[in-house]
């Protein structure tokens, strides 16, 4: 029977009286029961790969015998988890041991502890089972300083996350499986199914078809199929006029970029919620095979970022991302700290300066308190020189190609067209180049193609670097970086005035600048 530590092993200061006294727990049992089930989806491919491609070649039955081996050891493991794992709460540590021959012990001080997660994958939904994470703030990349507990009842995972954030000191993350728990408190914002469409025409436009094509043909390599799908393009491309085939393929390959974003965008946004809770933290929930949660304590907020790539700003998009501290750079990668998906602009407005407590954007993702301040003119010439540069990079090995590999020279026409998009991309980037300070909050604005507006807090502001290259030392140029220690931990604003930047500098800082 698993469960946090009993009442009577706890004094009334919240630590034990004895912890010789406080018994070691197990998972549930029903992990066994959850490891089949994985095992039996798992053998799936390795059973449709022995029944319908050719296990007579070395290659593909060799491929098969592995699908079948890896789909097989990795649940078994976690079934013998019942045998090997055990944890118990006292008074100052988490203490989690594993392993049959070889024991390992990880003991975590309370203190250390700065996430909580509970998340539930389907195959554990089914048996009543979660998934805790507790984490220090370690590697993320090789689980340093985290212990996971797969194979919790849900009612004792709640129990033990409870008891943790009471214990540990008050700034922890903590996400729970909305599928788990009720978010109750005031409604901030629920799914927009429109959304779809900043996710259908956004990176997966172009990644989507790509992911699709390379996962077809790579289950074919791996079962000896590669040829047949070969022959089969060549004879469809030989009976098929060219430009009908070119002309289809784009067709399809748009359609699956569009159907890849949506199948995602519904997958990862399914349910979605976000909610202000009654102690005052935002709580994000949403998915649907695998269900995600986050939770913001506006304490722990530093700012937000709002970026607005190209296409999904011509839609009227936006998203927002908050600059917090205690999330992980695993999350930040993995997107799982995402509170909104891509949006309408106005949405993401009002949803950061819910977050923010306080009117920080306006409807134009500008300041609320007055318009940024414009950058020098000379930004504008080194915005359009380095794009007009792309373009003759361009040219030069085009002309290249042209009078060494004898290309056509009808290709020098391609970069000669760019050059007034060059022009127009210059002065764009130079448009969305500002900067504020109004005394609470530093605005930084930059980008052109991807545009981002960073409204950091001054008071989570730690230090400042002004740089400048050797260009912008020749037009009195100068980068500005103000470092933090939440979100991407260092925020840029692009050729300023080089008094400019060291005044803002000496300001968010309190002189405490480094040149």
């Amino acid at each position: 029977m698993t469960g946090v530590v009993a009442d009577e092993h706890v004094a009334d200061d919240g630590g034990p009286d004895d912890e010789g006294a406080v018994p070691w727990q197990r998972l549930s049992l029903r992990i066994v029961p959850a490891a089949l089930l994985r095992m039996l989806v798992r053998l799936v491919p390795a059973a449709v790969g022995w029944w319908f491609f050719n296990t007579d070649n070395d290659a593909a039955r060799y491929t098969v015998i592995a699908l079948a081996v890896l789909a097989v050891l990795n649940p078994l493991n976690q079934a013998l988890n019942y045998l090997k794992v055990r944890y118990r709460l006292t008074g100052e540590e988490l203490q989690h041991t594993t392993g049959l021959l070889v024991r390992r012990s990880n003991r975590i001080a309370l203190h250390r502890i700065r996430t909580v997660d509970i998340t539930a994958p389907l195959s554990n939904r089914l048996f009543g089972l979660s998934v805790l994470r507790v984490g220090t703030g370690g590697n993320a990349f090789t689980s340093e300083g985290t212990v996971a507990l797969d194979g919790l009842p849900r009612a004792t995972a709640l129990r033990l996350r409870a008891e943790l954030l009471r214990r540990s000191e008050q700034d922890v993350a903590s996400t729970v499986d909305p599928r788990m728990e009720g978010a109750g408190g005031e409604e901030v914002q629920t799914l927009r199914w429109g959304w779809v469409v900043y996710q259908m025409f956004g990176l997966w436009l172009v990644a989507g078809p790509m992911s699709v094509i390379g996962t077809v043909y790579g289950f074919a390599s791996l079962f000896g199929r590669e040829e047949w799908i070969g022959e089969q393009a060549t004879s469809v491309v030989d009976r098929v006029p060219w430009g009908a085939w070119a002309a289809t393929s784009l067709v399809l390959v748009v359609l699956l970029g569009l159907g890849a974003g949506a199948v995602t965008f519904a997958e990862a946004w399914w349910g979605y919620r976000l909610v202000r809770e009654p102690g005052g933290r935002f709580l994000a929930t949403r998915g649907l095979l695998t269900t995600r949660s986050f939770t913001a304590d506006q304490e722990r907020l530093r700012g937000v970022t709002v970026s607005r790539p190209l296409l999904t700003r011509l839609l009227g998009g936006a998203r927002l991302s908050p600059v917090m501290t205690g999330v992980s750079l695993a999350q930040m990668m993995s997107e799982s700290s995402s509170m909104l998906p891509a949006t309408t602009r106005d949405v993401a407005v009002r949803v950061a300066n819910v977050l923010l407590g306080a009117r920080v954007l306006d409807d134009a993702v500008t300041p609320a308190s007055g318009p940024l301040l414009a950058h020098p003119p000379v930004a504008r010439r080194r915005a359009v020189v380095r794009c007009l540069l792309a373009t003759a990079v361009l040219a030069a090995a085009l002309g290249a190609g042209v009078g060494w590999a004898g290309w056509s020279a009808w290709l020098l026409l391609v970069p000669a067209a760019l050059v007034p998009v060059a022009v127009a991309a210059g002065h764009g980037y130079y448009r969305a180049l500002g900067h504020r300070l109004d005394g609470e909050y530093l605005y930084l604005q930059r980008g052109w193609f991807s545009r981002r507006t960073d409204a950091i807090q001054v008071r989570g502001i730690n230090g400042a670097h002004v740089a400048q290259s050797p260009v912008q030392r020749l037009l009195g140029l100068a980068t500005l970086t103000v470092t933090t220690a939440a979100g991407e931990q260092g925020y840029v604003g692009v050729d300023l005035a080089l008094g400019d930047a060291a005044a803002l500098a000496a300001t968010v800082t309190g002189e405490r600048v480094v040149a």
